[in-house]
């Protein structure tokens, strides 16, 4: 049954409506008339509100739909774009913020043109990175708001996981914690921004949760014919229902880090969607104050 709001335009309700009131009409001044060709009169009273209304409802009832789609659609716009403001803003402060440590660390120290040289070269190396990982993000975040498909393709995950490292490096040397890569030339048939996303805000997560002096080991191998990149931190862990609570989507909440970090409070959840748009899974392995092993599962070469 349809609510009463969304069958007052429909025809079911625009069509009976209009011919109960014709019939009652014609009949109450048929009582005051008496009308000489009674069932003539009751033929025109059935058949013109019919006719008549038919049509008008049909036309209501579309223009109904289309504002109610309409509608849905402006609302699931604005919530995609408060969502990618709060990840976009929190993807960015990283490598921004790695950026100005090098600038003032320039500007801060009286160099000799060999080591001014170096900084800047690093520094050239970095604003690269920062590019591309900004063409990559803003074109990620286009496609989401205007509902496009994921881009499929075949690409290197030793190329995603070095950048990522690269963004994410002066965060964790902030915190002297080591990051250890052990990966392999593995190529991923899946959407390319969206392994980046997923990829970005783990590790993010690891630095994160790892106290000062821990390490992180990201590693990547072949099994099943899937990729699977993990990502292990000596960290504080998260206990069984935490994860339960994540992996079923219900955990919206954000936590502090170990040095006070903020977090948006979409990340995981933000990761499973995505995972599952490109037929990928997320395996959590962890124990409280030992540290978290994530996985990321996605489809190798076809």
């Amino acid at each position: 049954m349809l609510p009463l709001k969304n069958r007052i335009h429909h025809p079911i309700f625009v069509v009976p409506l209009s011919l109960f009131l014709s019939v009652s009409g014609y009949v109450i001044s048929d009582f005051f008339a008496h009308w000489q060709k009674f069932w003539l009169g009751m033929y025109l009273a059935v058949l013109l509100p019919i006719i008549i209304s038919l049509p008008l409802a049909l036309i209501m009832d579309r223009y109904f739909k289309k504002f109610q789609s309409q509608k849905k659609e402006l609302e699931h716009l604005d919530t995609i774009n408060k969502k990618l403001f709060l990840l976009i803003s929190h993807d960015v402060r990283s490598p921004l913020a790695s950026l100005i440590g090098t600038i003032d660390l320039v500007t801060d120290n009286d160099l000799d043109p060999q080591e001014a040289k170096l900084y800047f070269s690093e520094l050239s190396r970095k604003i690269k990175n920062v590019n591309s990982f900004l063409d990559g993000l803003l074109n990620w975040a286009r496609r989401q708001t205007q509902n496009k498909p994921l881009e499929f393709s075949l690409y290197d995950s030793s190329d995603i996981i070095k950048l990522t490292h690269d963004l994410l490096e002066p965060a964790a040397k902030l915190k002297k914690i080591r990051i250890t890569m052990n990966i392999g030339t593995h190529k991923i048939y899946s959407d390319k921004e969206s392994y980046s996303f997923v990829l970005r805000n783990i590790l993010h997560n690891a630095i994160k949760f790892t106290p000062i002096d821990g390490e992180i080991i990201i590693e990547t191998f072949v099994k099943n014919k899937q990729i699977f990149t993990t990502i292990q931190d000596s960290g504080i862990g998260i206990t069984k229902n935490e994860i339960k609570k994540i992996l079923d989507g219900e955990n919206w909440h954000t936590t502090k880090g170990t040095s006070n970090e903020n977090g948006s409070g979409f990340g995981l959840r933000t990761c499973l969607y995505y995972l599952k748009q490109n037929d990928g899974v997320l395996l959590i392995d962890s124990e409280i104050n030992t540290g978290t092993k994530i996985t990321i599962v996605l489809p190798a070469e076809k």
